[in-house]
């Protein structure tokens, strides 16, 4: 019997544990795959295929990318660093507005785009994400994002939030407060939905657009060229007009 139970031991935590050469940015350092992690990932971990679990994630300069495949869920600290910052931001709030720090009128490309954006991201995650926070590193999901706001590179599939969701490219859905893309295929319902490039949906009080090839629904809809528009004031390059503009 113990000898039985040797084996199966052996036998899953060897599945657990691969070694890989080709990600390492160190050579001396070896990295492997496991089915299970704690957040922030061992420097030494390149891909986990199952569960990882945790505070969140960090740049790991061992490896030029970490990958989930499964489950990341996490009791994220940032909702704290958030109210501190929202706090401080009210304290000075008339010294901001005297300064132009704050511009809600949009007429320039560089208005309209997300910047600070990597091209390529140090974490990977394709499943699910549930976290009380966001991401602290640059990172692309494919799968079914739950947390209080996030910010990807690039983001494939269902993102729900309170805050909302600011990605590069966005492909799927998304639900919050803000929401905000460089490239836009598929929807985003919220307060606030801004876009550079619209190719899908915007649903909300107040919509924002670069080049709208897709469509805006809301109270007030701004865009930068043509396109399709519903709400009670639709505005674009060639003319503002009530209920329906184009």
């Amino acid at each position: 019997m113990k000898i039985s139970v040797l084996i199966m031991i052996t036998f899953v935590f060897g599945c657990s544990y691969g070694q890989n050469s080709f990600q390492t940015l160190n050579d001396s350092i070896e990295l492997h795959s496991q089915i299970f992690s704690l957040s922030p990932m061992s420097k030494k971990v390149y891909k986990v295929n199952g569960l990882v679990l945790g505070l969140g994630h960090l740049d790991n300069k061992n490896v030029e990318n970490q990958v989930i495949n499964g489950v990341n869920l996490e009791a994220n600290p940032a909702p704290v660093a958030g109210a501190f910052y929202a706090f401080m931001a009210l304290m000075y709030f008339d010294e901001v507005v005297k300064n132009n720090k704050i511009k809600i009128r949009k007429d320039s490309d560089e208005d309209y785009l997300i910047k600070n954006i990597k091209s390529i991201s140090n974490l990977q995650l394709n499943g699910l994400n549930v976290s009380s926070g966001c991401f602290f590193v640059e990172t692309s999901m494919n799968g079914l994002n739950i947390s209080a706001g996030n910010k990807f590179s690039n983001f494939n599939g269902l993102s729900i939030t309170v805050l909302g969701t600011i990605a590069d490219h966005h492909n799927g859905i998304a639900v919050g407060l803000y929401n905000a893309n460089n490239d836009l295929s598929g929807s985003t319902v919220g307060i606030y939905n801004q876009s550079y490039d619209l190719k899908g949906l915007h649903i909300g009080v107040f919509n924002q657009t670069r080049m709208n090839h897709g469509l805006q629904i809301g109270i007030f809809n701004k865009s930068n060229s043509k396109g399709f528009q519903l709400g009670v004031w639709n505005v674009n390059n060639k003319r503002s007009m009530p209920f329906l503009n184009w």
